[in-house]
């Protein structure tokens, strides 16, 4: 809605106009009225209205006096003028005024004003559209820009061009800074396009540059979640440049938290001249260790120990416990003890500072393992599908990201199950299941399990029959033997070994049992795996 104001010593008419106009039919907001236009001068200083409708001879302050004024607080404000002079001069006065109209109040009329006040709207409103499209322009033009300058930048890391120091102001020595922006996978969700999130994030930056005096700095988007930011050096006593730069980041991090809600992490290189600028570059980019480990907001100074250490892999000698125990809470359906578990691995590899490839090659692998068990659970589905699995744990860039998406992981897993898990099974029959899978390493009977759940065996077993659509024998068998083809996949345990980790007492019974289920025995489904060879 448009803001108008009235401005008359003469109270009558300031009533009649005010009862009389239906302000919120017209698509407008009466927003003050005033008796002498200094008392309207100050109130729209606090608060500009987009339309003025005055009187000329007030005390005070006379209506083309504040006209002037008004308009060179806002230029395209709308005015219209009623007045009892009709004196040439001040109608005059108020044409080089450009107001809109001029009434005498001898022969003001409602539905005249109603007319100038549409009149006033529609000029507001093509201002507006050219307001838009002004700016979108702009915005084209920003954008285009922006997107060569990464093109340059590109080109610049590649070795292929050294065009992009010209975009550098042709400074001495710059800093090379590179921020990534947390949980982008969830962020990006926002925004129609990554192009037009980058947009956003360099736009405030830009504007914030220029705000505390910096303009002579940089700021490019690279790829994804990563851009730069080049900071003029300046050697001398007066200037700590690293001090500056560090408080000139802060403050770009609290307005991007305030005006985007996003979380910005940098880290900041050395300084390098035309010659050295790419190598500092190259550093930055190489060294994922420390943006993988920071925490949110980090503002951090480049490490480039962290980044010569080897790739460990001494990480995968704990996939079996670690995945066992993530997969036995999923089974169980408790949240909490995932939670628990993924927490303390979490804090394990941030100890080891594993090199990020090897953490998230870790835990695709566990991801897709877990999942594929899921599915085989009667009662434990998952509809995730391995391609999503692995484009999502793609696009992780921290330690963080890896522990939250996979903690939603775990619990979208258990939310999309429970409904169905209480349509469509017994209560006694989903604790059965829970019970087996908790006592795979020992030998089950029926009997026993009954009596866990204080029923009938009898029973027990016709209900079990009936919901799962396979004798509890048989069940117990084919949960055996999926444990036994994890086991044979991930470990180099001996079949034998397997065998008695499961409860069997007779090798040879479990490997017939294997056959029976798998098509095949426990050593040459161990032998498809290692060739490539699917197996069922």
């Amino acid at each position: 809605m448009y803001k108008v104001m009235l401005v008359d010593d003469d109270y009558p008419t300031i009533e009649f106009l005010s009862e009389t106009i239906d302000w919120e039919a017209l698509g407008m907001e009466l927003l003050s009225t005033h008796e002498n236009g200094l008392q309207a001068y100050e109130s729209a200083k606090e608060e500009m209205p987009d339309i003025l409708v005055t009187d000329i001879g007030m005390p005070k302050m006379d209506g083309i006096e504040l006209t002037k004024k008004l308009k060179q607080m806002k230029d395209n404000l709308q005015v219209a003028i009623i007045s009892c002079h009709n004196e040439f001069s001040y109608a005059q006065q108020a044409l080089k005024l450009d107001v809109q109209d001029y009434i005498l109040k001898e022969s003001l009329n409602p539905d005249d004003l109603v007319d100038i006040l549409l009149q006033c709207k529609q000029q507001l409103d093509r201002d507006i559209t050219k307001l838009v499209e002004v700016k979108q322009l702009q915005h084209k033009v920003k954008m285009n820009s922006d997107i060569e300058n990464q093109k340059l930048l590109r080109q610049l890391i590649q070795g292929s061009s050294k065009r992009f120091l010209e975009v550098l102001h042709k400074q001495t020595a710059y800093i090379p800074v590179q921020f990534s922006i947390m949980n982008f996978y969830k962020v990006k969700e926002n925004y129609i396009s990554e192009d037009t999130l980058q947009f956003a994030i360099l736009n405030v930056l830009q504007e914030m540059t220029e705000q505390q005096q910096s303009q002579e700095m940089v700021c490019v988007h690279y790829e994804g979640n990563k851009g730069f930011v080049f900071y003029p050096y300046q050697v001398t006593i007066k200037h700590d440049s690293y001090g500056e730069l560090r408080n000139l980041l802060k403050s770009l991090q609290e307005a991007l938290k305030q005006f985007l809600e996003i979380d910005l992490t940098f880290l900041i290189g050395r300084e390098a001249g035309a010659e050295t600028l790419r190598p500092e570059i190259l550093s930055l980019l190489r060294n994922e260790t420390q943006l993988f480990y920071a925490t949110s907001s980090a503002i951090l100074t480049i490490d480039e120990q962290m980044e010569r250490k080897a790739f460990n892999q001494e990480m995968f000698s704990y996939y079996q416990e670690v995945t066992s125990q993530l997969k036995q809470a999923l089974f169980e359906r408790s949240l909490t003890d995932f939670s628990r578990y993924l927490e303390k691995w979490i804090q394990f590899c941030m100890e080891k500072q594993f090199h990020p490839k090897v953490v998230k090659e870790w835990f695709l692998r566990m991801v897709l393992d877990v999942n594929m068990r899921l599915r085989t659970m009667p009662y434990l589905p998952s509809n995730y599908h391995v391609e999503t699995l692995q484009e999502e744990v793609f696009v992780l860039h921290s330690i963080y990201e890896l522990q939250e998406w996979l903690q939603d992981y775990a619990k979208k897993c258990l939310d999309e199950t429970a409904q169905q898990l209480k349509n469509n099974y017994h209560k006694d029959v989903l604790e059965a299941c829970y019970y087996v899978s908790h006592h795979l390493h020992k030998k089950l009977s029926l009997d026993e399990v009954a009596e866990h759940l204080y029923l009938n065996s009898s029973y027990f077993s016709r209900l079990f029959k009936k919901e799962m659509q396979v004798t509890f024998v048989e069940y117990v068998k084919q949960r055996k033997v999926e444990r036994a083809k994890e086991l044979l996949e991930v470990t180099d345990d001996s079949v034998g070994n397997i065998c008695d980790q499961l409860g069997y007492d007779n090798q040879s019974y479990f490997i017939k049992v294997f056959k029976k289920l798998v098509g095949c025995t426990p050593l040459e489904f161990r032998g498809n795996k290692w060739n490539g060879v699917n197996a069922k």
